[in-house]
């Protein structure tokens, strides 16, 4: 479905979109791929916090490659953890 579909809206309200996925937009997801005591060191931390945002984009590529394969999913379907 096109993303300015007349149809979308009527679609969409009933549907109960659960289990989403972690939001690693908003809570990070490096300090779940790292140790606490990784973090102690500074000059590590400041390596890690500097990779964070590759990793982000390195995922978001690889779930709009998932999106873009599955032709039950709307390509323009942000309620799914994008």
């Amino acid at each position: 479905m096109y993303k300015d579909s007349v149809y979308k809206k009527m679609l969409e309200a009933n549907d109960k979109v659960l289990h989403t996925g972690y939001n690693y937009r908003e809570k990070g997801m490096v300090n779940k791929f790292f140790s606490p005591r990784m973090f102690m060191n500074p000059i590590m931390e400041g390596f890690i916090n500097k990779i964070e945002p590759y990793f982000t984009e390195m995922l978001d590529s690889v779930k709009k490659l998932q999106f873009y394969q599955n032709f039950t999913i709307d390509k323009n379907d942000g309620r799914l953890n994008k």
